[in-house]
């Protein structure tokens, strides 16, 4: 190996050479999520499963309360008089085992109301409060005080209020600490974004991810797993890169793996609920038709999209680049392009779909207070199916 390489280049290649090696030889199989513990698949079947077995609501049409059907599953959504309220509830997941690892939670906190917010705004929801859940095996003053800061500070930058929570501690039940919350939004009757309106040549514009956010860690963690290497070693690869800041916690001089598969989830209230409220005044950057969908790229990746219309597709044929941890997690994995395009983001947190007429104006809008933030693709007719500049990265089930 050239002697001219820096440490970590040198160990960059060696687990390069190593993952191409398992791959040859098959004494390390391809990691995917299943194999690491989540077929997205069965979920996916049970979610259905769960909601075919809800019963109808004991509120009826017009009543306050009662449920209104949305497309795309982002936020439940009910009647509250001239408004719509929306509910989102999520939480961190196994991005929680790595944090306990490594006794830094000063970055959950933005995770979970990250998760939860960027979901509202998908229906054209402005987000108001949050509570959160805690579960622990033993009640922690100085744990429950580092996560109240991160909420706190969360829910400041998600301009919510933090109205409360629970902790319960359950021995026996919870082997360690599990976070997540609910978020409750509003919208304006009749002003829901629900891509119906989309048609054939409409604007994909993608914002960029701050980095892996809370998805996928159970792969994360199996790959991390192959790679033999410490949460609190030196980074094997170049971390820094345009369009995100990664969140320092340890003395180290560079940054840890650690302080990278951490970095917050990025919150989106700012900039895309201003874009929303924008399109409600007049004289705004575009009018109140031009925004016609938003998705959340969480779980399932861009497969994400084919909640929002059930006709339509998309094509991704200048995608973001992603940031340099997802092609290590594929490389030491050995983990395909489509699968890492079904469970990661990718480098994209979240997709505007706007008209063509707007498309411009709106990236260039959006691009001022996100940098970053470009014209990815668009909207085709014909199949309802996600197709990419990668042919091998293709969806057409969610």
């Amino acid at each position: 190996m050239n002697s001219t390489f820096s440490v970590s280049e040198r160990f960059f290649l060696r687990e390069y050479e190593y993952a191409i090696t398992a791959r040859e030889d098959m004494t390390e199989p391809p990691l995917d999520y299943a194999i690491s513990g989540v077929d997205i698949d069965l979920e996916a079947e049970a979610v259905s499963s769960l909601i075919d077995s809800i019963k109808s609501s004991a509120r009826l049409p017009g009543e306050l309360g009662a449920p209104v059907r949305l497309p795309g599953g982002f936020g439940g959504i009910i009647e509250f008089g001239d408004s719509c309220l929306v509910l989102a509830t999520d939480g961190v997941g196994s991005k929680l085992q790595i944090a306990n690892e490594v006794g830094h939670l000063g970055g959950v906190g933005f995770d979970c109301v990250a998760m939860n917010v960027n979901d509202l705004i998908c229906v054209g929801a402005e987000p108001l409060a949050f509570v959160d859940y805690i579960a622990v095996t033993e009640a922690d003053p100085m744990v429950h005080a580092e996560l109240g800061r991160s909420l706190s500070e969360a829910c400041n930058e998600a301009r919510v209020t933090l109205a409360g929570g629970e902790t319960a501690t359950l021995p026996g039940i919870v082997k360690e600490l599990d976070l997540s919350g609910t978020a409750l939004g509003w919208f304006p009757k009749g002003s829901e974004v629900t891509g119906k309106s989309l048609i054939e040549g409409d604007v994909l514009i993608g914002l960029p991810s701050s980095g892996l956010h809370s998805n996928g860690f159970t792969l994360v963690r199996a790959v991390l797993d192959r790679s033999g290497l410490s949460l609190m070693e030196e980074c094997p690869f170049e971390a820094n890169c345009d369009f995100r800041k990664i969140e320092k916690f340890s003395d180290s001089v560079g940054l840890t793996l650690a302080e990278v598969l951490l970095n917050p989830t990025r919150i989106y209230v700012d900039p895309l609920v201003d874009l929303i409220a924008e399109t409600r005044m007049e004289g705004g950057v575009c009018g109140p038709e031009s925004i016609k969908a938003l998705a959340h790229i969480t779980g399932g990746g861009l497969s994400n999209l084919l909640r929002l219309h059930d006709s339509m597709g998309w094509h991704i044929d200048e995608p973001l680049t992603p940031q340099p941890e997802f092609e290590w997690i594929s490389e030491v994995g050995g983990v395909s392009d489509l699968e890492m395009h079904r469970t990661f983001n990718m480098g994209m947190g979240m997709v505007v779909a706007v008209d063509q007429a707007s498309a411009n104006s709106i990236s260039k809008w959006l691009n001022e207070r996100l940098p970053g933030t470009r014209i990815v693709g668009h909207i085709t007719s014909g199949d309802r199916v996600v197709t990419h500049s990668n042919p091998e990265v293709i969806f057409d089930k969610y």
